[in-house]
Parts: structure tokens; C-alpha cells; sequence
């Protein structure tokens, strides 16, 4: 196995960043309660954004297959105005606050998704990357990441446009799952250029977001970013 093979690489830590572009999935199973209301909203699409991070690592002297990795990164997930369902039993508060089920509009306003990332990795040796594949170097990791999403307001509209309530603003944090992989291109015994692929997955939970009504929703974002780093 080329990934296991035995290396006489010598430990390394590693710093470097990146930019590129990223694109959020779906936002799925939002739900809002205050008391005997109750909302749910179809699914909802973010806007692709800017995204950027930077991250270190050191790999094992014994292992040199094996790492360790911090990383942080950060986007920017608006939502344009695009149309949602939303389900109301109950006396709505807060945004919906005299609404009744059926179509709106529905735009958000965020400040930024800030993510530290945790990450356990995998990776191809120099030796094998330098004689085998040319100086490319595939490597992989599998973790969790702590997000925060910072968010301005939410705003719901009309089918026609006109502006129904905004929300307050409100950051929360959640823990969920981050893999990554990507490629390195080796430079020289200290540069290395990189393209890598992200994955996360979040649960945010809001309750000082729009007055006393509770939200809650699922998300995830993948990212491409490229960049360097520099080994020691």
C-alpha cells in the first residue's frame, strides 16, 4: 500500500493558507417554536462566496503517513431572496407574526461562518510522492470542526416583494463532522503548493434570534481551496 509504505522522511510540522471558493448545501429541516406555534420551511439554497483558511499540522517521525491538523476557515453563506413554504400552526410570533401558512420570500444576512477544524490525517510520503508521482502527494483527513455562524438578519417578504419583519441578529456555534482531501505539489523540501477539497456539516439552534421563538436547522458547505505551505 502506497499510503503505509516506509518512508525515511523525517517529522515535519507544516504552516500555510489558502483561497478558493465555497459552495453551501442546502439548508434542511428549519423549524421555529414559541409555545403552541410552530413553523417549517422548505429546504433553502445559499450563495456560493469567497472562502478562505489557513492551517498546521506536524506529522510523526515514527509514522510519517500519519498526522495531526488544525485549521480554520471562513465564508460568507448569504441567502438572496428566493422563495420558501413555510408551515404555521399556532399564533405565529416574531417574522411570521400574523401569517399564515403558504409562499414568501425569504433573504439572510451573514456576517461570516468561522470553522476550526480537527482533523487526523493521511497522506502519501515525500519519498514516495518524489519517485513514484511525479512530486504530487495525495493526502486525506477525517475530524470535527466547531462552527460558528454569525448572523445578521433574516428577513421575510411577500410573494411581491414588500418586506414583512427582519429578525435580530445572533451567533451560535456548532460541532460537526469535517473531512478533507487534496493534493500537494512539491516544491521543494520547504514549498509545497496545494488544491484541497473541504466537507462540513453542521445543527445551528438560535433563541435570541427573532424575539421568543426558537430556531432550529441543518446545513453543510463544501469547499475548494488552493494554496501553499511551508514544511520545518
Amino acid at each position: 500500500c502506497v499510503f503505509l509504505a516506509p518512508s525515511s522522511a523525517f517529522a515535519e510540522w507544516y504552516a500555510g493558507g489558502g483561497i478558493g471558493l465555497s459552495m453551501p448545501h442546502d439548508v434542511t429541516d428549519f423549524k421555529g417554536s414559541s409555545g403552541a406555534y410552530n413553523l417549517t420551511l422548505t429546504d433553502f439554497s445559499p450563495d456560493n462566496s469567497f472562502a478562505g483558511g489557513i492551517k498546521g499540522g506536524y506529522y510523526f517521525d515514527q509514522f510519517p503517513n500519519f498526522g495531526i491538523e488544525f485549521n480554520l476557515s471562513f465564508s460568507d453563506p448569504d441567502v438572496d431572496k428566493e422563495t420558501i413554504t413555510a408551515t404555521i400552526t399556532g399564533t405565529p410570533v416574531g417574522v411570521f407574526n400574523g401569517q399564515a401558512s403558504g409562499d414568501f420570500l425569504g433573504s439572510a444576512d451573514v456576517d461570516s461562518l468561522v470553522s476550526y477544524g480537527f482533523l487526523a490525517m493521511l497522506r502519501v510520503t515525500d519519498e514516495n510522492a518524489k519517485t513514484k508521482y511525479l512530486g504530487i502527494q495525495p493526502y486525506a483527513g477525517a475530524g470535527f470542526a466547531i462552527n460558528v455562524l454569525d448572523v445578521n438578519k433574516i428577513s421575510v417578504f411577500t410573494t411581491a416583494g414588500a418586506l414583512i419583519a427582519d429578525t435580530s441578529g445572533e451567533s451560535n456555534t456548532s460541532v460537526g463532522l469535517l473531512v478533507s482531501a487534496g493534493l500537494n505539489y512539491i516544491l521543494n523540501d520547504r514549498i509545497k503548493l496545494y488544491s484541497e477539497y473541504k466537507y462540513k456539516s453542521s445543527n445551528f439552534e438560535y433563541d435570541s434570534l427573532d424575539g421568543t421563538a426558537k430556531y432550529e436547522f441543518d446545513g453543510g458547505e463544501s469547499s475548494l481551496l488552493f494554496g501553499a505551505t511551508y514544511h520545518f
